[in-house]
């Protein structure tokens, strides 16, 4: 994953819980440090409440998927970016790279996919258009994007 698509990052330093019985981070916490970018990513972009069940919508992981490249150890400073990658008529493609901070290696990549719903039907609904202008204007043109349809 080339690291210059993104424009976002923040850190995470692994904790002594998140290692497992080889002293490596257990695979499991990965989704964790990807949560974390996803939601500093959103609050960047002061639309963090896009995300949560309010207004009449709420929104579900409908996919979820990591490559592991090299291994993190407890203490470790990693580097998370992410990105919106794609809007799709009703979900938001979310891209992860995770850098070992001091020798600047790969050692993780994943995406997340996640629908929006209506919280009364539990149905999807489309990607408002106030959402998708402050993506478009933060990501620019590597956004890949697919409009709403009309009703």
């Amino acid at each position: 994953m080339m690291l210059d698509r993104f424009h976002f990052s923040t850190q995470v330093r692994v904790r002594l819980p998140e290692t497992d019985a080889f002293g490596i981070v257990f695979h499991g916490y990965f989704f964790t440090y990807f949560d974390v970018a996803r939601m500093d990513y959103l609050r960047n972009l002061g639309v963090v409440d896009f995300l949560r069940p309010i207004a009449g919508r709420t929104n579900v992981i409908a996919h979820a998927d990591a490559d592991f490249r090299s291994p993190a150890r407890f203490d470790d400073e990693l580097v998370v970016h992410a990105r919106i990658a794609e809007i799709g008529r009703t979900s938001l493609t979310f891209e992860f790279a995770i850098v070992h901070r001091r020798e600047n290696r790969l050692v993780a990549e994943g995406k997340t996919v996640h629908v929006i719903l209506d919280e009364a039907t539990w149905r999807p609904i489309p990607v408002p258009e106030s959402f998708r202008a402050v993506v478009r204007k933060f990501e620019g043109t590597r956004l890949a994007e697919r409009p709403p349809q009309n009703p």
